[in-house]
């Protein structure tokens, strides 16, 4: 019984969402480690090769796979015209595996230096969407029995127009950062950060399955965001400083065409909160990363004005801690990092859902460079190369 109840609720949430937003992309507690996926303008921003591997389950009590993993790469060279190239996949399940997202694509990033301690970055990218629907693995309401579960036969039928495969189209992304050091001495580095905006699905595809004339197009996106690291130094320790990382990121996907009218209705988020990065000297540990983070949605028609006046009245969704460590080089130069976060629903929904686990796993090589490419570093160093020298 317990089990048809989450299965209904399931139901029911999934209707409800794809009744307001359409076509809501998913998205990670760990943003700041996802970004050339909210931004193409992050692709690159560090020399070298970076790689990332996500792997993301909702509601892990409900019934079903409500699950997003991903793989992406970027990768930066002074040879490929001051610019930084990407590749990335990205799954999302929903339901018992009655709906398949699979998104594919590439995006390039151009570097623009004005300051030893200041640079831009534009980027672009485009991907691919190939979605798949499963009809038989859906239950119906008359299948339902209030005491045994889905016990019966359906009556439904598909409708004519419907394609049993998949569907697939291509979609367009553009975005723009910023990236900045805050230098205490000439040698000694008090702060680096990254700020950027971003515009996903510009073309808003067509996504419907039926073939009656009406089209569903996928939501157009904007995203801004922030993630900052300060040193904050302590002496009589054996760590003579940790790093504060505070952060955040707003989505806005809807339906109408102007972000932010008072017409619009869609989805918003506000992620925001902070991690603490902390030295260590366990032989596969370099630092202890550790952080709290809170979750804010929105599903109802509103203006960014009354996002901004009814902040502290709504109700959080989710509650997010995250632990995890980064290895360095003998030369200080980051490896990998693994980072685990656990969302505690605190919306409505409550703790019973089980709340939503999250793994990353990234990995970076400093010095790989194209064959008879210059030596000569981009205008900002890399973030893990500041607080360690």
């Amino acid at each position: 019984m317990r089990k048809l109840y989450f299965s209904i609720i399931a139901l029911m949430t999934s209707l409800f969402f794809a009744t307001m937003v359409q076509a809501q992309d998913p998205n990670y507690s760990q943003f700041y480690l996802k970004e050339t996926y909210y931004n193409p303008a992050m692709t690159g921003i560090n020399p070298g090769l970076r790689g990332t591997i996500t792997d993301r389950h909702l509601w892990t009590n409900v019934p079903g796979e409500w699950g997003t993993q991903s793989v992406c790469f970027d990768y930066y060279d002074n040879k490929l015209a001051q610019g930084g190239v990407g590749a990335f996949l990205t799954r999302n399940t929903q339901g018992e595996n009655w709906l398949n997202t699979f998104q594919g694509g590439l995006a390039y990033a151009k570097q623009i230096r004005v300051l030893p301690d200041l640079m831009f970055q534009i980027g672009a990218g485009m991907q691919y969407i190939h979605k798949s629907l499963d009809y038989s693995e859906m239950i119906f309401t008359d299948q339902l029995d209030p005491r045994f579960g889905a016990i019966y036969e359906t009556e439904f039928q598909l409708p004519k127009g419907v394609d049993y495969g998949s569907q697939g189209k291509l979609d367009y992304n553009a975005g723009a950062v910023v990236q900045f050091n805050i230098r205490q001495t000439p040698v000694k580095y008090l702060a680096t950060g990254v700020f950027g905006v971003a515009f996903h699905h510009l073309t808003q595809p067509d996504m419907s399955w039926l073939d009656d004339g009406q089209e569903s197009p996928l939501p157009a996106k904007f995203d801004i965001h922030g993630y900052v690291q300060f040193r904050i130094n302590r002496k009589g320790f054996h760590n003579k400083y940790f790093l504060v990382c505070p952060g955040f990121i707003f989505e806005n996907q809807a339906e109408a065409n102007q972000w932010f009218k008072g017409s619009e209705s869609g989805s918003k988020t506000l992620t925001f909160g902070l991690n603490a990065n902390i030295p260590s000297k366990i032989s596969f540990m370099s630092s202890l990363y550790a952080g709290l983070w809170c979750r804010k949605q929105y599903y109802k028609k509103e203006s960014l004005e009354d996002i901004a006046k009814d902040l502290k009245a709504k109700s959080f969704d989710a509650l997010i801690f995250t632990i995890g460590y980064i290895k360095y080089s003998k030369d200080k130069k980051q490896l990998y990092q693994f980072l685990y976060s656990y969302d505690m629903t605190i919306s409505n929904a409550g703790l019973t859902t089980g709340g939503t686990h999250e793994v990353t796993l990234s990995f970076e090589i400093h010095d790989l460079a194209i064959k008879g490419a210059t030596q000569r570093r981009s205008a900002v160093p890399h973030p893990n190369e500041k607080f360690l020298r």
